[in-house]
């Protein structure tokens, strides 16, 4: 564990786990993943993903159209009321993604902070930092 006084972030993750953001690495300790370290000269970019408004609308969209369909046929109108229901469920949980490119990896780093914004705005100021 880092120092306290080099400690920028430290917070809950939403699925379990934290993250530790200090001025030279970034510690994500998952329970049902492995931990990953990385250093601040390795992040290329950094990026908060808010909720995806489009695919919510699309979502409730299947249900109105389920709903206003039950008068035709039962069974299919329910299928549309859950298929977006559960479309606008996973839509909610993935909100808040952050993703963490990192140099010379192919796939970023993505966790899912309780407080994305806060540990967003530390990572950058991290960032910045000459």
């Amino acid at each position: 564990m880092p120092d306290d006084r080099e400690t920028v972030y430290d917070g809950a993750l939403r699925r379990g786990g934290r993250i530790t953001v200090t001025d030279d690495r970034v510690l994500v300790d998952r329970p049902d993943d492995e931990s990953v370290t990385v250093p601040v000269t390795g992040i290329v970019d950094v990026t908060l993903q808010d909720i995806d408004w489009f695919l919510v609308v699309m979502s409730l969209g299947l249900v109105g159209f389920g709903l206003a369909s039950i008068g035709r046929s039962l069974p299919l109108a329910a299928g549309f009321v859950v298929a977006g229901l559960a479309s606008t469920a996973f839509t909610y949980r993935k909100r808040g993604a952050l993703r963490i490119s990192v140099a010379g990896e192919t796939r970023p780093i993505r966790c899912f902070p309780a407080d994305a914004t806060a540990c967003y705005d530390a990572l950058e100021a991290v960032l910045s930092e000459p």
